[in-house]
């Protein structure tokens, strides 16, 4: 910033170049800061779309999880159904194998999705999240504090399993030795793993659906 000493030759007239040096001064400075509010707030602004754009790609994906765990629930609860109404009835252990094997593919088949986090951590890596609201902050920060946990919260479910044993139950089946009453209870296992997970992630689904519809509209 550049400026000229007066050159004024009496007290009244220095005064008045003085002052105007001054508000010349301090309106440049506020000129100055005015462009940066405005550079700020577009980065800020910039920065919320991308996000909210993510969180409800996310969602997308939650619901794509979701579709398939729960279509993979049904046919599991579907298949111990059939195999328990087999074991009351006292039906002959190969019998029931054997009919399990052909009406249903056992295993099990569990979505956990990736969350994508990219405009989050570009927007925090660039100091855009610090111009943004204090409200809208928060949202996000709750909201991606919720993804950051989703593997744990996903993977959760694995409690419910006893992975050896299932493999062992499913490897008897294969050599056609299985136990109705241990098949039985693998499938128990699958039920709860598939509940909790599914439980878990549509909590998950259901805070970022709420956070973008909260996103203002464009």
């Amino acid at each position: 910033m550049h400026f000229e000493v007066p050159k004024a030759k009496t007290l009244k007239e220095f005064g008045g170049e003085y002052l105007m040096i001054v508000i010349s001064i301090a309106t440049a400075l506020a000129l100055e800061h005015g462009v940066q509010t405005l550079h700020h707030r577009h980065l800020a602004h910039e920065a919320a779309v991308k996000i909210d754009a993510e969180i409800q790609a996310n969602v997308q994906e939650l619901d794509a999880a979701l579709n398939h765990n729960n279509d993979q629930l049904k046919k599991t609860l579907l298949a111990r159904e059939q195999l328990l109404a087999g074991i009351k009835d006292k039906a002959a252990d190969h019998t029931l194998i054997t009919q399990l094997m052909q009406q249903h593919k056992l295993g099990i088949s569990m979505l956990t999705p990736s969350l994508r986090r990219e405009a989050w951590e570009v927007a925090v890596a660039s100091q855009a999240v610090s111009w943004m609201p204090q409200q809208q902050l928060e949202r996000y920060s709750g909201i991606y504090a919720s993804m950051r946990d989703v593997h744990s919260i996903s993977s959760s479910g694995s409690n419910f399993l006893n992975g050896a044993a299932m493999l062992n139950t499913f490897s008897d089946i294969q050599m056609g030795e299985g136990d109705p009453k241990a098949v039985y209870r693998t499938l128990t296992q699958m039920i709860s793993a598939y509940s909790n997970t599914d439980g878990n992630l549509q909590e998950l689904r259901d805070k970022l659906a709420k956070s973008a519809n909260e996103a203002p509209q464009t």
